[in-house]
This record gives C-alpha cells, structure tokens and sequence, in this order.
C-alpha cells in the first residue's frame, strides 16, 4: 500500500488533483459570474460544472498514466525511472497551484463588482419595469351621454393588458380618480407612479362607434402609438382587444421588449347586456341610483343569464342600499331583508364564476354588516386570494379589523390596497380615519406631501388635526382654515364646522383645560349647525364615549353593522372597556369566537375558555 502511495505521489498524481481542483474552481466562479452580465442562457453555468466534474477523473487517469518527458508525452510505463523528470514536472505544477489560488483570491474580491455591472441584456428596461396606467376614455358623443362607454372601453384594454406579463398595470380605481381633475398627464403619472400612459376618446353616434387611443411615453411627452378605429358597436369588443395588442406591440417595438400577448378572458356579451351593464356600473361606483342599478341589472341578466359581473354588481347595489336603510331605526328590517337579496345575487355570481373577485368580497361584506364575522372574513380572505382582487376586499376587510379591535392589521390592510391603488379615494379615508383615532398625527404630518393624500377632504383635515398637535400652527390658524374650508367646499359645509365644533372640545378638554376658544362667533357657527360630534366628542372625554355605548348596548345587539364599532378600540373608551356592560356587548355580538380565530386584540385577552379581560 505504501509504494502504491509513494508511486501517486512519483507522477504527481496528488498535485494534478490539486491544480485541476483549484483551476476548476476558478473557472466556475468566473463563468457564474460572467454568464448574466454577457447574456448567456441561463444553462451555461451548470453545463461548466457538469464539464469540470467530468474532467476531473480524467485528468486523474491522464496523470497516471502519462507523463511529460523532454521528447513530449509517453506513456508512464514506458519512461525509465532515471530518465523521469517527474520531480521538475511536479515544481511546474506547483507554480500552477499557486498562481491559480492567487487568481481565486483575487477574483473574489473583485467579484461583488462584476456582478454589478449591468447585464448587456439589459441595455434597454426589463418588461417587468414597464408601468402603465390607462385612463377613462374621454366621451365626445354628440349628446354627451357615453361616459359609461368610455369608461368600460378603458377598463377593459386595461384588463387586457394586466394579463400582459412584464407590464404592471395600474388599478381602476387609481387611474379613474382623476377622471374629474383637469391635471397634467405627466403629473397623473407621477402621482401613479407609471412611466407610460394610455388616453383616448369615445364618440358613438346611432350603431357606429370611433375609438381613438394612443400611448404616452411620460418621460419626454411623446406619443409611442396612436390610432382612430371605426366600425359598428357589436364589434367593439374586438377593438378593444386589438387596441391592448398595438400597445402592447408599441412597447415591445420601442423599447426593444418581446412582450407576449393575451386574450381576454372573457367572453363576448351581447352588446346590449353590455351597455346596461356599465350604465350600472357607473352609478354603483358614483355610489347613487341604487334602484335604477337593480333595474339595468335585471335587463342584462334577462338578455345574458350568464353575466357573472352583472350579479356582482347588482349584489354590490343591493348591500349598499341595506347599509343605508339599516343606518335609520325605521327601515332596520327592510336593511336585513335587503341583505337577503344581495346574498343571492352574490352567491349567483360567484356560481357562475368561483373566483369572481367583486362576488366574493361582496359576500363577506354582506356578513360584515349581518355580524357575521367569521363567515365575512373567509370570504374577504378568499377574495383576495384571486389574481386580480378588487379594491373593495382590502377595504371591507380593512373595515372588519377595525371594528374587531385590530386597528394596526386594518391599516396595514389599508396600506396593502394601497400599494396596488394609491389613489383609491375610500382606502385613503379609511386610513386617514384610523391614523386619527390612534392619535398618529407624526405619520399623518409626514404624509401630508404626498399627492394621493390630497385627494380627499377628509385626509386633508385629519393633516390640519395633526399640524395643530404637533404645533406646526396655531390654534386661530387652524380655526380660520375651517370656517374658510366650510365656506368653500360646496356640500361640505356641514361636516366641515362640525370638524370645527370637534376641534374646539380638543383645544377645551385636551390642549388647554383651562382655557376656551374666544371667539364666540365660531362656537355659535358650531351650534347653529346643529351638527352631531359625538364622536369627535368622545375621542377628546371618556365619560361621553361610556354614556354613549352603554346606552345603547341593546340596540347594538340588534341593528345591523353601522361601522360604530371601532370607537370601542379607541385609547379613550378603555373605562368602558373595564365594565360589565362592554363584556355583554361583545359576547353578544360574538367577538371572542371571532378572536379566537384570527387573534385577540392588543387590549383584550382571554383569562378562561369562558372569560376575558380588556383595558
């Protein structure tokens, strides 16, 4: 065994090994590194690996077999013992072994900056860097009633093009906000945060319809693409797909993209189905018309009993219109028969199509505001689950947190939505709402330059609220802004100086016990209102937040959701939350199984199988 040994160690065998290792090594670590930025496949640094694995049992034979002489290569056994030079080789290949674990060293630490350097493949932007937004199409009918056409041609070029691997696609929601805003297409797209825009108009006139559409390059102003398309409205839905395929190809052809194309994914309506069904659609998003909406659906459905997106928006009228008939003590059964009927309409919708987006978070909202907790959240839950969720789940579910006490879950909810539309008006409100009752005026303030913040009213004040804490101005600063705000948001005078009359218990109860607002022509604008701001109120004086809730606990029990809930998780309704009538309220409205399902909030916890304690 030792002359075995001792004769490896004669032909060098060892130190090949070592040589091929370390030169091996070297070799992987270049091309695993080079391959990406030089654009080779992505197999090629395998294939290397797979070469230097292979070679090394041959370079083993090779060396045992053969040796280097001053004629060149002989075979070993045909090498006399003292003509070899096996001694000299062995020092040459020690040299190598050296030199190449200096290159190894050396590479490595050059390395980190190879792998920066840009990639030749990427001399123009990756498809998945490529943002886009698309517009409501503007309605240049000769009546001026084609709004709603516009509005669906956009929504669904933007749908295809969502189905478009390498763009990302702003929302709806987002891209219609600005739909009554007479800004800069540039600085839409800044607040959007999307390189690329798509605009377009609409003009229908009897049977025909002209489309125009083009494709806006943000960076420098340019137009990609444009085109005008003529033809009969039965065809419109090949025009709009068509439209989606030339943006698509515009994008691929300008900025040197091989971007793939999609069909949509739904079927061609009939056309007047189709109309009536985003004549609902408007109004259910302008939040008016409720009945009407009922109605255009029923004729829809009459004409394509099939059409999943028309169930879901009537359910969506439906539960809408039970929210606002539950709010009145008069019409409170007339709200939870009308549940019923949206639960049907929901449940129609989600039949025909399971994963229906709107379907199925209008199904858990539904529960939400029947009580239903555990059965509304599988459904927000499920309906965020699809590939292209609504915005209403991440609100509604948003809202269900926070009324089951989870306020940080509903706002990192809300900011989730967020991410997806940064200019939904009611994720904006809602978040502003919930920032204003855990008192995070620091997160409000910083926020305040943000664009999408100032798109609501209610984001702005709650920035006033917060300026004033934090003494960014003055309380006469603060009151001047609100009456002038009362005064010239139209609609908005009521809410407006009750905020005012909100503020003036802050400054009372809170700033400055002591001291009062000394203008008494504010305070009289307040009462003259005769706006309630009990809940403005009870954020400021805990004994007005118990008197409130324990008066009505009873009725809580039996009403639908009012969304008045979270006001039982705010820091000033905790010696409410240490009484016995909070422990009836909340086991009679099931909360703690609710808890026991999806966690106990911070304030609560449970002290048996049976009991629990909060602050």
């Amino acid at each position: 065994m030792s002359s075995y040994f001792d004769e490896l160690k004669r032909r060098n065998v060892f130190r090949v090994a070592a040589a091929y290792a370390v030169v091996g090594w070297l070799a992987i670590e270049v091309i695993d590194t080079l391959a990406p930025r030089m654009g080779m496949p992505e197999w090629v640094p395998g294939f290397v690996i797979l070469l230097v694995l292979i070679g090394f049992p041959i370079a083993m034979l090779f060396s045992w077999a053969f040796e280097m002489t001053p004629e060149g290569i002989k075979k070993t056994a045909e090498v006399e013992v003292g003509e070899s030079i096996t001694s000299t080789t062995g020092q040459k290949i020690n040299y190598v072994i050296i030199t190449a674990l200096a290159a190894v060293v050396l590479f490595q630490q050059f390395a980190p900056a190879l792998s920066r350097i840009s990639p030749f493949s990427e001399a123009v932007p990756k498809a998945e860097a490529i943002a886009i937004a698309v517009l409501p199409f503007a309605d240049l009918s000769p009546n001026g009633d084609q709004e709603y056409l516009g509005d669906g041609v956009a929504e669904e070029i933007l749908n295809v093009l969502a189905g478009v691997e390498g763009l990302k696609v702003t929302s709806r929601t987002s891209a219609f906000a600005f739909k009554e805003q007479s800004r800069a297409i540039p600085e839409i797209a800044t607040i959007l945060g999307v390189s690329h825009v798509v605009e377009g108009s609409i003009r229908k006139q009897n049977d025909r319809v002209r489309i125009t559409a083009q494709l806006i390059d943000v960076a420098d102003d340019s137009h990609l693409w444009s085109e005008t398309y003529d033809s009969n409205l039965d065809d419109i839905f090949r025009l709009q797909d068509e439209i989606a395929a030339q943006i698509s190809a515009a994008l691929s052809t300008n900025l040197k993209l091989a971007l793939p194309t999609v069909a949509r994914e739904t079927r061609d309506w009939n056309i007047g189905a189709y109309e009536l069904y985003l004549k609902a659609r408007q109004l259910v998003v302008a939040r008016r018309d409720y009945d009407e909406v009922v109605e255009l659906t029923n004729a829809a459905i009459r004409l394509e009993p099939e059409f999943a997106d028309a169930w879901a928006e009537q359910a969506t009228a439906l539960a809408l219109k039970a929210y606002r008939l539950g709010v009145m003590d008069e019409t409170i059964d007339q709200a939870y028969a009308t549940y019923d009927e949206a639960w049907l309409a929901a449940r129609r919708a989600t039949e025909i199509q399971p994963g229906h987006p709107l379907g199925l978070a209008v199904q858990g909202l539904i529960r939400m505001n029947q009580k239903r907790w555990i059965e509304a959240r599988v459904f927000f839950e499920r309906s965020l689950a699809v590939d292209k969720p609504s915005d209403y789940a991440f609100l509604w579910l948003g809202i269900l947190e926070s009324l089951t006490g989870d306020v940080d879950g509903a706002l990192a909810r809300l900011n989730a939505g967020l991410e997806l539309s940064p200019t939904a008006p009611n994720l904006i409100r809602w978040r502003a709402r919930l920032l204003t009752h855990k008192g995070d005026w620091g997160t409000i303030w910083e926020e305040k330059s943000q664009p999408s913040a100032l798109q609501m009213e209610d984001t702005v004040w709650s920035q006033q609220f917060a300026a004033l804490h934090l003494g960014e101005i003055t309380v006469d600063q603060l009151v001047s802004w609100l009456e002038t705000t009362a005064e010239e948001i139209d609609g908005q005078k009521v809410t407006a100086v009750g905020e005012l009359g909100r503020i003036i218990d802050t400054i009372n109860y809170a700033f400055r016990p002591n001291a009062s607002v000394s203008d008494a022509s504010i305070r009289d604008v307040f009462l003259a209102a005769d706006f309630e701001t009990q809940f403005g109120m009870m954020e400021i004086r805990p004994e007005l937040s118990f008197a409130y809730f324990s008066n009505r606990e009873q009725e809580l029990l039996n009403i639908p959701n009012r969304n008045e809930l979270e006001i039982l998780w705010i820091a000033q309704a905790s010696v409410y939350r240490q009484s016995s009538g909070f422990k009836a309220l909340v086991t009679g409205l099931e909360l703690p199984a609710y808890w026991d399902l999806y966690g106990w909030p911070d304030m609560c916890r449970p002290t048996s199988a049976s009991e629990f304690e909060c602050d």
